[in-house]
């Protein structure tokens, strides 16, 4: 298995996070929040650095800090050094943020060389033509059995295995 690696676009806090709405801060760095698709309340603690970016003025909005018609978690923040983005609450970061992957298998060519990413239930996003075709007639219609869908171990197994037959690698996220 591989070890998901984030490469800090803010694209998974950019997608869900104006699900995540501060109800009440509590001081410069406690805030009380809530996840609205499944009402689960957390309580979260910014870190120092971002305390200033995050505010009274968020409680009950959505990150207004976000690019024109973008939503975003009122936690994400531009990183320091300006190359992409962080969350200002890592450490108490809610249950859905701790499982979040935006990838769940890598996929290797027979150079190995990175041609393939299989994001959510199993979609893929490769500029290889051969394995978007092979992805498209033999995979993306192979149906999930385990109840959570995104770590079935024998959908990861059957699809390795048709990559495999065709020179690729699949390397499963953990």
């Amino acid at each position: 298995m591989a070890t998901f690696t984030c490469n800090f676009c803010g694209k998974c806090c950019f997608s869900f996070g104006s699900f995540i709405t501060i109800e009440r801060q509590l001081n410069d760095q406690d805030y009380y929040c809530r996840y609205s698709l499944t009402g689960e309340q957390f309580p979260v603690h910014v870190d120092a650095e971002y305390a200033d970016e995050v505010s009274e003025a968020d409680v009950g909005q959505v990150n207004t800090r976000a690019p024109a018609g973008k939503k975003r978690c009122p936690f994400l923040c531009r990183k320091k050094d300006g190359e992409g983005f962080t969350c200002a609450i890592y450490p108490s970061r809610p249950l859905v943020c701790r499982e979040f992957r935006c990838y769940r298998m890598q996929v290797y060519d027979p150079y190995d060389h990175l041609a393939g990413k299989v994001i959510g239930a199993g979609e893929i996003s490769t500029t290889d033509g051969v394995l978007a075709r092979l992805w498209k007639e033999e995979i993306a219609s192979i149906p999930h059995t385990h109840p959570a869908g995104l770590n079935d171990p024998v959908w990861v197994k059957t699809v390795t295995g048709i990559l495999a037959a065709h020179g690729y690698r699949g390397d499963a996220v953990e």
